[in-house]
């Protein structure tokens, strides 16, 4: 049984699906009955996440394999219209998808890594959305995109990560404001600290009991996308 109908016949379309914080966004959503469209980089996570959520008797998500480092907009263009023929619109559409190799002097960060990173972090969910943008319009949802303390990672070492997360609160202002007085909100969420395999790679000394569960963290999207 799901927990409740908050979302019922709503359309969100989730990256990361399969990472800590997005696995407990995705679960969060579909106990709210919402109409889900997961979309990560491995596809047999993907299926297990499916898997695990009909076996809580919650609503079966759709599952769309990407993988966001070779994507490209024409690619974003073909879920677009995928995405067109079988749900007519988009109520939500959250960005949780991030990459993040660990803390380097950028005096020895390789130009492959950081064009990986580039793309994960900054072109992909910018093209992403322009390609889904006419399906969110159409249905006056929300477009979460996911920081991080910009206090924090503006620091020494943090290189493409850093730069990438003010890139992308600086877009989110941007689209905002090209979506005013159009239905459409555009939010940057922030979650706390949180216990996660990215943050490990950051802080790998750190007690991860001291941290948010992911679980607690997904709230704040389910608030965004309400309110």
């Amino acid at each position: 049984m799901t927990q409740g109908d908050q979302f019922k016949g709503k359309t969100i379309f989730l990256t990361g699906a399969c990472g800590g914080l997005g696995s407990a966004i995705a679960l969060k959503l579909s106990q709210q009955g919402a109409n889900l469209v997961i979309s990560d980089k491995n596809p047999k996570a993907l299926n297990k996440m499916c898997d695990e959520l009909v076996k809580r008797n919650l609503p079966e998500p759709v599952i769309y394999p990407m993988n966001l480092v070779g994507a490209t907009p024409n690619d974003y263009l073909k879920l677009a219209k995928l995405l067109k023929e079988n749900f007519g619109q988009l109520d939500g559409l959250i960005h949780a998808a991030s990459e993040f190799g660990s803390l380097t002097p950028f005096l020895l960060y390789e130009a492959s890594r950081w064009l990986k990173e580039m793309q994960v972090n900054v072109n992909s969910p910018i093209f992403l959305t322009q390609a889904l943008l006419p399906l969110v319009l159409k249905g006056k949802g929300t477009i979460l995109f996911t920081s991080d303390d910009l206090t924090t990672v503006s620091k020494a070492y943090w290189g493409q990560y850093g730069v990438g997360k003010a890139a992308i609160e600086q877009f989110a202002k941007i689209l905002e404001k090209e979506c005013d007085n159009q239905g459409v909100k555009v939010k940057v969420i922030t979650p706390p600290p949180m216990h996660t395999q990215l943050r490990a790679k950051a802080w790998p000394a750190e007690n991860p009991d001291k941290l948010k569960k992911p679980s607690e963290v997904a709230p704040m999207y389910i608030d965004a996308l309400l309110n």
